[in-house]
C-alpha cells in the first residue's frame, strides 16, 4: 500500500510504520489490520485498566546499548491480574518487548523458534518449577498461564484481534536471563516461539520519560 493510511472507522490517520501489522486507533480505538493488498477493522479495543505502570506509550531506552522506543501495548489479562507487553522497536532494525507485571520487567527479542521445536513439552505439561535445557542451559519455568487480550494501544507487529486467548510460559535462567515460551493459541504442539532477554530494571535500561504518581519519587 503507498500513501497516507485513513481509520476505516473515523477517517482519522493511521500511522503504520515499518512492518506494524496492527494499529489501534487514537481517536475511536478502532483496531485497523494492515494486510498486503488492503486494511480492514476487527473491533473495538476494551479500555486499558490502570494498573500502576509507570511505563508510557513513546518513553525511550536502552538495552546493551542499544537505543529503543515504546511502540505499543497490548494489554492481558488472566487469572491474578493483568499484566503489560509492551512492543519496542529497536534504531538497530529489531524489535522486542517489554515485558511489565506487578513491577518487575524484563526485556525480551525474538529468537530461532529451532532452538525449542520438539525440545519443549506442550503447554499442557508445564508446571511451576520445572527445569528446561534452553539453547544449552537450564532454566526454571516461574509462570505458565493461558491469557486473554483485553485491551491495546499503539502499533503491534500482529493481529491484535480483541479477546483471543493465547498460552505461553515464562522461564529464568542463570544471571538474569528470561525466556518466554510462546504457544499462540494452541496449547497442544512442541514448537512454540521462543524469545530471549533478561530481567531489567527502569533506571537500568534509562527509560525516560515514565509516569508520574502523586507521591512518588523519580
Amino acid at each position: 500500500m503507498s500513501g497516507q493510511i485513513h481509520c476505516p472507522e473515523c477517517g482519522a490517520p493511521a500511522p503504520f510504520r515499518g512492518t506494524a501489522v496492527s494499529l489501534v486507533c487514537e481517536y475511536c480505538d478502532s483496531t485497523i489490520v494492515r494486510t498486503e493488498v488492503d486494511i480492514k477493522l476487527v473491533g473495538k479495543v476494551s479500555a486499558i485498566v490502570d494498573n500502576g505502570s509507570p511505563v508510557i506509550l513513546d518513553s525511550h531506552g536502552k538495552m546493551a546499548g542499544v537505543p529503543f522506543r515504546v511502540a505499543g501495548r497490548l494489554q492481558v489479562r488472566y487469572q491474578r491480574g493483568t499484566w503489560n507487553e509492551w512492543f519496542v522497536e529497536f534504531s538497530d532494525g529489531t524489535v522486542g518487548w517489554l515485558a511489565d507485571a506487578m513491577g518487575s520487567y524484563a526485556v525480551v527479542k525474538p529468537r530461532d523458534g529451532g532452538i525449542v521445536a520438539g525440545r519443549v513439552p506442550p503447554f499442557g505439561q508445564l508446571s511451576g518449577g520445572m527445569s528446561l535445557s534452553i539453547d544449552g542451559k537450564m532454566a526454571t519455568v516461574v509462570d505458565a498461564r493461558g491469557a486473554s487480550y483485553v485491551g491495546a494501544e499503539g502499533i503491534l507487529p500482529f493481529e491484535a484481534e480483541p479477546g483471543f486467548v493465547f498460552y505461553s510460559a515464562d522461564l529464568r535462567g542463570p544471571d538474569g536471563v528470561f525466556h518466554t515460551l510462546d504457544y499462540g493459541r494452541d496449547p497442544d504442539h512442541q514448537q512454540p516461539a521462543l524469545y530471549t532477554g533478561k530481567s531489567v530494571s527502569l533506571d537500568e535500561i534509562e527509560l525516560r520519560p515514565r509516569r508520574r504518581f502523586e507521591g512518588w519519587r523519580e
